[in-house]
């Protein structure tokens, strides 16, 4: 029989936060519900909200299947009734007396060592060296180029200037500023379908000019491809992964263009075989398409966090399917939680349930042994983000 009670545990996708202190119930359901933004929805279609919208807001976080369980799994440890209010009210309780010591004993209860940050959301950045003094796990963390590319576009930089200040502040990033690997989130801008041929320093100077000189054009896709070809040759030259959003986002995402399949003639090229490459949320919904990629790709991993846990009820299944096609030693353990400790908690227990079922299922049906399920759901759990970060 599997048994993943004393496994070790790393996020291999979140985001950075800092002690917020108590918070109100209506609070926290927003703070941990899928997609965020919800105020900022309404307020960016004109619409200032009110009461009603509010209570819309409330309404829909709650009633999410990951909400609930969200609430069962702190209960549990808080030792509460299941309930949103009582779980809130203990927590406040116990940040106030000793933040630092209420993350570390629940993290510990989660056997998490580690979390992979992406410190590109949200911005303002969260002061990383603050968060690791509150919160007493290994926080490595992973550089976002996107950030770097809108203030890049705010100076009235020559091409030449340009592509200097962003290959050094890459090179910085990764050789002294602690990063352990880059993150785009161009699925969020212009889509996935990202040309190999981008990567030419031609491309990018007459996507500049054309964007200086105001004649569109898609010259802004046409500069964001170069410099995501860019970004993959400096991971290869440091030798670090790069995380690639794929799939599912907040309501801002195209998902349309984010899936994993458009990038295959990137990855496949020959220049770009050599790059680690994760695709961040597997692509959900379109993750069996990441499972394939990672199977024909030697090295394209799948991160099944976001799918896992925001989608509830449906964690499980999701981590079966991406195991139907991808090496199970490349599928890694994420959560995508932010704003507070909790979800990167909650979503931990999660994943260890799930990983259970899943390789015991596997087991069942003969496929794996039982030795075999045990070392495979250890990799998926944190052994293979530790070996690919060299954590």
């Amino acid at each position: 029989m599997v048994d993943f009670s004393s496994s070790r545990m790393w996020d291999v996708h979140a985001h950075p936060f800092l002690n917020r202190g108590p918070v109100s119930a209506d609070q926290f359901a927003i703070l941990t519900g899928f997609g965020g933004g919800a105020g900022e929805y309404f307020a960016e279609g004109g619409i200032t909200p009110d009461a009603v919208i509010d209570a819309e807001i409330q309404q829909w976080k709650r009633s999410t299947t990951w909400h609930k369980l969200l609430v069962k799994e702190l209960a549990t440890y808080l030792g509460t009734d299941r309930t949103l209010d009582a779980v809130v009210e203990a927590r406040n309780a116990l940040i106030t007396a000793d933040y630092t010591g209420y993350v570390g004993k629940l993290y510990g209860d989660a056997q998490l060592d580690g979390v992979v940050f992406d410190d590109g959301y949200p911005l303002p950045q969260v002061d990383m060296a603050a968060m690791q003094q509150e919160v007493p796990i290994h926080c490595a963390k992973i550089y976002r180029i996107e950030p770097l590319i809108v203030d890049l576009l705010k100076r009235d930089l020559s091409w030449d200037e340009f592509r200097h200040a962003y290959d050094d502040a890459i090179d910085t990033a990764l050789s002294t500023g602690g990063y352990v690997g880059l993150k785009s989130v161009i699925a969020y801008r212009t889509g996935l379908d990202i040309s190999p041929l981008s990567r030419t320093p031609d491309q990018g100077y007459q996507a500049l000019d054309a964007i200086r000189r105001g004649t569109g054009g898609g010259a802004v896709k046409k500069l964001r491809d170069h410099l995501i070809c860019r970004a993959l040759e400096h991971c290869m030259e440091h030798k670090v992964p790069m995380q690639i959003h794929a799939g599912m986002g907040d309501y801002e995402v195209n998902l349309v263009l984010a899936r994993p399949a458009y990038l295959l003639d990137l990855l496949r090229f020959p220049v770009y075989r050599g790059c680690t490459v994760i695709l961040v949320h597997m692509g959900y919904p379109y993750h069996r398409e990441a499972g394939y990629m990672a199977q024909v790709l030697p090295r394209v991993y799948c991160d099944i966090s976001e799918g896992v846990p925001f989608s509830g009820s449906g964690s499980e299944a999701i981590l079966r399917e991406v195991c139907e096609m991808a090496p199970l030693h490349k599928i890694m353990y994420g959560s995508d939680a932010y704003t507070v400790p909790e979800g990167i908690y909650a979503s931990a227990k999660i994943g260890k349930r799930i990983v259970t079922r899943v390789m015991t299922g596997l087991v069942a049906d003969d496929v794996l042994t039982e030795s075999e399920a045990q070392e495979y759901g250890e990799q998926i759990l944190g052994g293979t983000t530790r070996r690919i970060y060299n954590l």
